[in-house]
C-alpha cells in the first residue's frame, strides 16, 4: 500500500506502473525515510542511456524528493543521492547535479565537482567508477 501511495504522488502514474521493481523500491525507501508528507517531482524518475548500449536505463534523483518535516532528508551539503538501475543492477552516487555525456563511443554520467570541473563516472557493470 505504501508503494502504491508513493507512486500515485508522481504526476505520471502510467509510467510508475512500468517501473521495474528496483526503481519502485528506491522510491518506496525514500518515502519510508520521511516521517511527514512525501512528495516527488515528475522528474524524480527518469530514463537515460547510462552505459551506451542504446537501451534506456533508470535514474532516481533524490534531489527531486521532498519531505514536509525535514529539508535535508534526501540531500546534504555534499549533494543528493542519485540511484541508477542498469540491467537490473542498482548503482548509487552522491552528486550536486548530474547529466550524461558520450565521448568516443563511451557514455559517462557527469557531475560538477567542488573546483568547477566536471567529474565523469563510468559504469563497469557493478558500480560507478570515477574516471
Amino acid at each position: 500500500m505504501r508503494t502504491a501511495l508513493c507512486l500515485s504522488l508522481l504526476s505520471t502514474p502510467a509510467l510508475a506502473q512500468d517501473w521495474p521493481p528496483e526503481v519502485a523500491e528506491i522510491v518506496a525507501e525514500a518515502q519510508r525515510m520521511c516521517r511527514g508528507t512525501f512528495t516527488a517531482e515528475p522528474r524524480a524518475v527518469t530514463r537515460r542511456d547510462l552505459n551506451g548500449d542504446g537501451t534506456l536505463d533508470w535514474v532516481v534523483d533524490s534531489g527531486e524528493f521532498q519531505c514536509s518535516v525535514s529539508s535535508d532528508t534526501y540531500c546534504q551539503a555534499a549533494g543528493c543521492y542519485v540511484d541508477t538501475v542498469i540491467d537490473g543492477t542498482r548503482g548509487l552516487l552522491l552528486v550536486r547535479a548530474w547529466d550524461t555525456q558520450t565521448v568516443d563511443g563511451t557514455t559517462y554520467l557527469t557531475a560538477p565537482n567542488w573546483v568547477g570541473e566536471t567529474d565523469r563516472f563510468l559504469w563497469n557493470g557493478i558500480e560507478w567508477r570515477l574516471q
